[in-house]
């Protein structure tokens, strides 16, 4: 049977590769970026595949928190470096219960305006309403998300074992993701796996 810090490092992996799956269907990867009437008749037309994409990022977020909640437990550091990584593998949890209820709201609303906008009905004040919402639980989302991860990542750049220099450039991400949501808002959620995803190869690879 495998050892614990697998188990975590194969969760953090299995978790975006999951999500990068449900997400690989080509007539719908313009969604992301185009514009609002195309982006929500894209989501009209494809409705499984909506639903799916939510579905990868709900899959991710569970098996990251959880592999990482396995780390904390089961790498080989000093006391007080799992307390940082025990505390930032909860609110990585708590922030991704955030990122789970906007995948929620997504799920079920987004479809609805779109129906709404090829019926020729209204949909103001609702979505700017529900825009503001979303807005706000994805910033708590993904501030608390970039500081669980840099504090994960400087504690395994400063153990000196196999996994140091992948803890650096997890903590180097999250900065720069934290610095950009702050100053601009232009950062996709996609990139919030990154570190853990290479933290996870690093161990699988290399070790502790």
């Amino acid at each position: 049977m495998p050892d614990a810090l697998t188990i975590a490092a194969a969760l953090v992996v299995a978790g975006p590769v999951v999500g990068t799956v449900c997400l690989a269907y080509p007539p719908f990867v313009r969604v992301w970026t185009a514009p609002r009437e195309e982006h929500l008749a894209l989501v009209a037309a494809h409705r499984v595949a909506w639903r799916m994409a939510n579905v990868g990022f709900t899959v991710a977020t569970v098996f990251t928190a959880a592999g990482l909640v396995v780390l904390a437990g089961s790498i080989d550091v000093v006391e007080g470096q799992r307390a940082v990584l025990a505390t930032g593998a909860v609110a990585y949890a708590i922030a991704g219960s955030l990122w789970c209820a906007i995948l929620a709201i997504r799920t079920r609303i987004t479809p609805a305006i779109a129906a709404m906008v090829a019926a020729g009905a209204p949909t103001e004040p609702a979505e700017t309403l529900i825009g503001s919402v979303i807005g706000g639980l994805y910033s708590s989302f993904l501030l608390t998300t970039g500081f669980a991860l840099a504090a994960i990542g400087s504690v395994l750049a400063l153990s000196g074992g196999a996994a140091s220099p992948v803890g650096w450039l997890a903590t180097i991400i999250a900065a720069i993701a934290v610095a950009r949501h702050t100053t601009s808002g232009d950062v996709i959620p996609a990139v919030m796996y990154l570190p853990t995803l290479f933290i996870g190869l690093s161990l699988l690879l290399v070790g502790g």
